[in-house]
């Protein structure tokens, strides 16, 4: 199993999707379904982080599937793209992808995702971006008692910025295999 978060914007889903595609993995997005549930609701996702900050009933729901799946499938080919997974699947191989933040907001406004347009440059996205990055940090030290971003909780920290995602997908596969040979 691998684990995959790290920074908004440093491709980790399109990364956990070429794995999966290319080494036969089976690719679960927790960032999705809590997408979804945000636009369910009507909101961004930086107020629905906020919301989830003030009422954590829905993290707790997730991350108890997670680690249900992470026991249940042990030993098979899974890959989750989540935020906390890594906490949760303790015996996973745990990826960060690590990205500077210039190239962060500029991802972000070069990207297809609908809330680009909601701001008007890098400098209002990078804003939005920390932000968001600010309070799950708070959300999860808050709910956990864990720091998300602590390098000790990962196998490989790993810069996308001037690598392809094929390239990243290569690099983590070959440090995975690496890892399961220990």
């Amino acid at each position: 199993m691998i684990t995959i978060t790290g920074k908004p914007c440093s491709g980790k889903s399109t990364v956990a999707k070429l794995l999966a595609s290319k080494y036969g993995f089976e690719h679960i997005s927790i960032g999705e379904i809590f997408k979804e549930e945000a636009r369910r609701l009507g909101i961004t996702i930086e107020e629905f982080n906020k919301l989830c900050l003030e009422d954590p009933s829905f993290d707790r729901i997730i991350d108890k599937e997670i680690e249900r799946i992470g026991k249940e499938r042990k030993g098979e080919r899974l890959i989750f793209d989540s935020r906390m997974a890594w906490h949760f699947v303790p015996n996973s191989f745990k990826v960060y992808v690590d990205l500077s933040d210039k190239e962060m907001s500029k991802r972000l406004l070069n990207s297809d995702r609908k809330d680009k347009y909601n701001y008007k440059d890098e400098k209002s996205a990078l804003a939005s971006l920390l932000n968001r990055e600010k309070m799950e940090l708070a959300r999860y030290k808050k709910l956990y008692n864990v720091v998300m971003d602590d390098p000790n909780n990962f196998d490989l920290i790993i810069s996308s910025e001037n690598v392809t995602p094929e390239e990243l997908a290569e690099i983590i596969y070959r440090e995975y295999e690496k890892y399961n040979k220990k």
